[in-house]
């Protein structure tokens, strides 16, 4: 082990500041939590205890900053106190007087008890601890709650890891809170009430950065602190905190082990505090562990921290049974796993380039282990090395690695389901071509993945959709387009931008007799046959031809899309939510809004006077098609995953503005017309608009003949009034 093992980012450290609780104030993200790829479900080794160190690329934690230590101290805490006081008051009346209750409540209650005038208020009065007998353990407790109270001004305090921490202003003097603290403790005879003044003196000690003094109270005061109290995990963390500050690292790292292993609500506390940083300090740190128990977890800990695989190796040294290497084995098969991005091997034409990836140290070392057989759960090292394996292609290897798998492979369901698909990752990984056999051997072994139901925790996603990529991509190379999209919807989405692709695989979709292979991936698929002939619709209508379009989208049993807005509706400034809540008298669906384009189209050709406005009413309709238009929901699809397959291109419709100015003599509809050939014209530079052009737009022949012939229209001032683009340029 080198230096360099020791060296990680310390964003997320709390560099020995344990406190009792960690509170993450972070942004907003997605879904996304960096296992989305996965196929190898880290659930198997069945230790919930460290479910939180499971491998994920979004946080340190698999669960997330779901951090319960705040709640369980205050519940713990109100417990005892009501324990401690025999049992007679509420627990209502214990958490008022313990977090609501303001000091001046507090005296005014003493005051009451020794029957001395008293201000108290009439919640006071309802949760009064007059009852409580002995008199001396009520105002006892209150004697603390006040002094604890006022050592809130200087160690309550938050971290927050995406932002400034907010400092609460100190209204007493923490010199005199540490002197009453040293009476309060010096005079306590009772256990209970010794343990929690040598607490909070502790933890005054340590927030006025008087850190030999913080360790000689834990020190001093060890014996009272109960072994099943927090207290004294609580109070061992600013023990630990304070060897940190004056850079004992040694002996921090070693304390902040105890706690990561003996307290599981500070847990993530310990391990984010955990923080090696010289050789020298951790060999001092593992010479300090009492026995080999403690040397695994120092082990482990490292492992999350820093080098898993070193760390593995030193456990199984130490324990050849123990548990603490198997949340380690999990994340390294994890981070293997990254490394291809979800390709997994899957990426045929970079076979090569993706194994050369693989840590050979690790897969050897897993080979060894797994051929050993003397782990304490070996089926999760014969998993692994298994499934390492096959992804680096030796077959031979991966299947004497699952064969040792075998007997064990039904202790569970979650393992069984990873012994399966390892099964199949191997089988589908070896193919190289997607041959008849081939499929009728896999068809048991896919029915099971694809139909079978398996524990939630399960990364059967991953596996499917790597299952489904890698056959497709096979498919493809034998040149069976249309199975290899059965297979996986949108493996080759660009290919139905053709008209002529779409009818292939729509009569593909309609082929008989299909294979037992084909039957299973019709089944499974998120798309049937009609999801391609309303693509077929789309881009007929995209294309003008508006018959087939039609007819195309009857062919679909009970389709109805409603356009969000009407599609012959336009302005000067394209507002699709302002169309969208305009009062609509007549909605269009996909089927009425083509009917009405067929309508107005033979209006236009057999009635001469009314062609210019038909024209531009359907110009209209097209440049609404488009993604610039507030009719997009039109070509919406869910062929490449409900995906707009809107054109940018408006070519479509200046055909019928020029055509509608044509027909008309009218100077301001031939102005209306003209300004929405300009706007077609500057949708098209939009489309192919250079990275080196600077500015915002690009005049062009329409913008032109508007200065020239059309200045003199009212349309042409409404023009200037909205248009920025065109303001612009009539003022150069």
């Amino acid at each position: 082990m080198t230096k360099k093992h020791l060296q990680k980012s310390g964003l997320f450290l709390i560099s020995g500041l344990t406190v009792a609780a960690i509170t993450v104030l972070a942004c907003g993200g997605g879904d996304w939590d960096g296992t989305e790829d996965s196929m190898f479900t880290p659930e198997i080794i069945n230790q919930p205890k460290y479910k939180p160190f499971f491998r994920t690329q979004a946080t340190p934690f698999y669960d997330g900053y779901d951090d319960a230590s705040a709640r369980i101290f205050k519940e713990e805490n109100t417990k005892d106190w009501m324990g401690y006081l025999g049992n007679n008051l509420t627990k209502e009346a214990i958490d008022y007087w313990l977090y609501e209750a303001s000091i001046n409540q507090i005296d005014s209650m003493i005051f009451y008890i020794k029957k001395k005038p008293a201000n108290l208020t009439s919640r006071s009065q309802g949760y009064s601890l007059k009852t409580v007998q002995p008199e001396s353990k009520a105002t006892g407790f209150l004697y603390f709650v006040g002094f604890a109270k006022r050592n809130e001004d200087f160690t309550v305090k938050e971290i927050n890891y995406w932002g400034d921490t907010e400092k609460k202003k100190e209204t007493f003097s923490i010199i005199k809170q540490i002197a009453g603290g040293v009476n309060f403790l010096a005079k306590a005879t009772d256990p209970f009430m010794k343990e929690r003044y040598a607490f909070q003196l502790e933890r005054l000690y340590f927030f006025n950065k008087d850190y030999v003094n913080t360790i000689k109270v834990y020190k001093d005061n060890e014996a009272v602190f109960k072994s099943e109290d927090n207290l004294k995990w609580r109070a061992l963390s600013y023990s630990a905190g304070a060897y940190y500050r004056q850079k004992q690292f040694a002996q921090a790292n070693y304390l902040f082990s105890k706690i990561y292993d003996g307290f599981d609500v500070m847990q993530k506390s310990a391990y984010l505090s955990f923080h090696p940083v010289q050789q020298a300090d951790w060999e001092a740190c593992l010479a300090l562990a009492k026995n080999t128990h403690e040397k695994e977890v120092l082990w482990q800990m490292f492992g999350l921290y820093t080098d898993y695989l070193t760390a593995m190796k030193e456990i199984l040294k130490l324990n050849p049974k123990s548990e603490m290497a198997d949340v380690l084995l999990m994340r390294a098969v994890n981070i293997e796993e990254e490394k291809f991005n979800g390709s997994l091997g899957n990426d045929i034409s970079k076979q090569k380039e993706l194994i050369e990836k693989i840590d050979k140290n690790l897969v050897a070392f897993l080979n060894e282990t797994s051929a050993n057989n003397t782990t304490n759960n070996p089926v999760i090292w014969h998993l692994a090395a298994a499934y390492i394996n096959y992804i680096k292609k030796d077959f031979a290897t991966g299947d004497k690695q699952l064969k040792l798998a075998e007997k064990y492979s039904k202790t569970s369901n979650l393992i069984k389901s990873q012994y399966h698909l390892i099964s199949i990752v191997g089988k589908v990984s070896r193919l190289t071509e997607l041959t008849s056999k081939a499929e009728a051997e896999l068809l048991t072994d896919l029915k099971v993945l694809f139909k079978d139901k398996t524990d939630e925790t399960f990364r059967f996603a991953a596996a499917q959709q790597w299952v489904r990529t890698t056959l497709a991509k096979l498919a493809i190379q034998k040149g069976e387009r249309d199975k290899a999209e059965l297979i996986s919807n949108g493996i080759e989405s660009a290919r139905f931008e053709k008209i002529d692709e779409l009818k292939n695989m729509i009569a593909y979709c309609d082929k008989e007799p299909k294979s037992e292979f084909e039957k299973l991936f019709t089944e499974v698929s998120s798309l049937n046959k009609f999801d391609y002939v309303e693509l077929l619709a789309i881009r007929y209508a995209h294309k003008d031809q508006l018959e087939d379009a039609l007819r195309a989208y009857k062919s679909i049993p009970k389709h109805n899309t409603v356009l969000l807005g009407n599609p012959f509706t336009i302005h000067i400034k394209d507002c699709h939510d302002c169309d969208h809540e305009a009062k609509q008298k007549t909605k269009y669906t996909s089927i009425s809004f083509v009917e009405k384009l067929i309508e107005m189209k033979g209006i236009a050709a057999a009635k001469p006077a009314e062609a210019a406005q038909n024209y531009f009413l359907i110009a209209n309709g097209f440049y609404n098609m488009t993604y610039y238009g507030n009719a997009r929901l039109f070509s919406v699809n869910r062929v490449g995953g409900w995906g707009y397959t809107s054109p940018l291109d408006c070519s479509l419709a200046l055909k019928y503005y020029l055509l509608a100015k044509q027909n008309s003599t009218d100077a301001e509809f031939k102005a209306k017309c003209t300004f929405m050939a300009a706007k077609c014209e500057q949708n098209e530079f939009f489309n192919t608009k250079p990275d080196t052009y600077k500015g915002d737009f690009k005049s062009g022949i329409y913008f032109a003949q508007l200065k020239k012939e059309y200045a003199s229209t009212k349309y042409y001032q409404e023009i200037i009034k909205e248009c920025s683009y065109y303001r612009s340029y009539v003022r150069k």
